[in-house]
């Protein structure tokens, strides 16, 4: 059994713990911040009386190590799931349309579902499904140094196509641009959508508030365990002897007691940790944080029926029906930073007028407006890159976050992927 040491309380150091704590090992995680969660946390507004989230979340039947995950958390009611993928999109003056695979069985569902998608014309969807096709005899090597937007022109994808499905489903998924997002991310994430089963392509959509779907559910958890934790304690140095981390020293105290190291804490805080070695080629990383914005909408009337939808050809790609309030997400925001909350709010109220007759502005009586301005780093193919190189040189010091080498976008899956391959790596 050994003693690990995880830097980082977010789902990829809670992840990790529990991945460890079922191998038999002990632990210990701190925590910088004065909760467990990272950015997967709600809150309660006193006003309406509501449990909102830091941000909506989209989980897809293809999380494979989320799912697993929360299987013995007794968790699975708090979780919205399809049967058959379905989702619906909207353009412009109510034309709404629908990507529903409930006819047939699988593959002939998601074929189904696409030739009957009206938001494209008929050879666009004929490239759509040659193109979905031809995914796998693709060598993936050969999509590392192209962008998404690249892939998706030279592989026969209409700028309708791309627009009506391509995009919400990359920018949502990687928070990252078309013409700056790597082909070979999309890729991986493409394939395990399509050619994983049906219930792969299926989207699960939590009912509940996302600390009580998964960050009190884990602490729960692990609290049966040898787990310890402390939180308001930052790590501030690491002292390495023969390639070995010996000390950890916080800004409350040294810590000597333990036989490795997980840091889980995001890459643009690990640069502050002092340490005699580089922890990885500073050299060759070249990155941008990327934002997600989240704006909530109270009602006073509700005339929508969808539970959720998608907006083609808008910065919106997400809004979520709670039926009391919305939920609409704009990712890759990085153009909103700056602006005024007001400015954002009024900017979607006009959004969804445009796009769904039944809104109407003044059913609106509270907003409130999130920005995460570092929700994660660009995908792009540098940053694949950099992910894929990523090797600790210090013999116990292990890194776990959506930001290493999952070959997935920086999702929860991505998270908890992390931390499970972490503890396959610890003997």
């Amino acid at each position: 059994m050994a003693r690990c040491l995880i830097i980082g309380g977010g789902l990829a150091g809670l992840s990790t713990a529990v991945y460890l704590s079922k191998a038999g090992h002990q632990i210990e995680l701190i925590e910088a911040t004065n909760r467990l969660g990272g950015r997967t946390f709600s809150f309660f507004d006193e006003e309406t009386q509501t449990e909102i989230d830091n941000g909506q979340h989209i989980l897809m039947g293809a999380y494979t190590h989320t799912l697993d995950l929360i299987e013995p958390l007794e968790t699975k009611h708090l979780l919205d799931y399809q049967k058959n993928l379905n989702a619906v999109f909207y353009k412009k003056k109510n034309k709404r349309y629908t990507l529903d695979a409930s006819k047939y069985f699988y593959p002939f569902n998601l074929l189904a579902a696409i030739w009957n998608y009206d938001a494209l014309s008929t050879k666009e969807k004929i490239n759509f499904i040659k193109f979905v096709g031809s995914l796998i005899f693709i060598n993936s090597k050969k999509l590392k140094k192209i962008s998404i937007l690249d892939w998706l022109k030279s592989s026969g994808q209409s700028e309708n196509s791309i627009k009506s499905f391509w995009e919400i489903l990359a920018v949502g998924a990687l928070n990252t641009s078309l013409e700056d997002g790597s082909a070979f991310l999309f890729f991986n994430m493409l394939k395990q959508i399509f050619y994983s089963g049906n219930k792969a392509s299926t989207i699960i959509i939590p009912n509940a508030g996302l600390s009580k779907t998964f960050i009190e559910p884990i602490l729960n958890y692990l609290q049966k365990t040898t787990f310890e934790f402390s939180l308001s304690e930052k790590v501030e140095k690491i002292n390495i002897e023969n390639n070995l981390a010996k000390e950890i020293i916080t800004n409350k105290r040294r810590i000597t007691e333990f036989d490795n190291v997980i840091l889980t804490i995001p890459l643009y805080n690990l640069i502050n940790i002092a340490c005699p070695f580089d922890l990885y080629n500073k050299e060759n990383i070249n990155w941008e944080t990327s934002s997600i914005i989240s704006i909530t909408l109270w009602l006073t009337e509700n005339r929508i029926k969808d539970n959720f939808f998608a907006l083609i050809n808008s910065p919106v790609q997400w809004v979520f029906n709670h039926n009391k309030y919305y939920v609409l997400v704009i990712s890759d925001a990085n153009m909103f930073n700056d602006i005024s909350n007001e400015e954002i709010v009024e900017f979607c109220i006009k959004e969804l007028e445009s796009y769904n007759s039944n809104f109407d502005r003044n059913f609106v009586f509270k907003s409130k407006v999130l920005k995460q301005k570092k929700a994660t780093i660009k995908s792009t193919p540098q940053f694949e890159k950099f992910r894929e190189n990523l090797i600790s040189p210090i013999e116990n010091i292990f890194f776990a976050g959506d930001w290493t080498n999952t070959q997935l976008p920086q999702t929860i899956e991505s998270a908890i992927k992390s931390g499970y391959e972490i503890s396959k790596k610890i003997q």
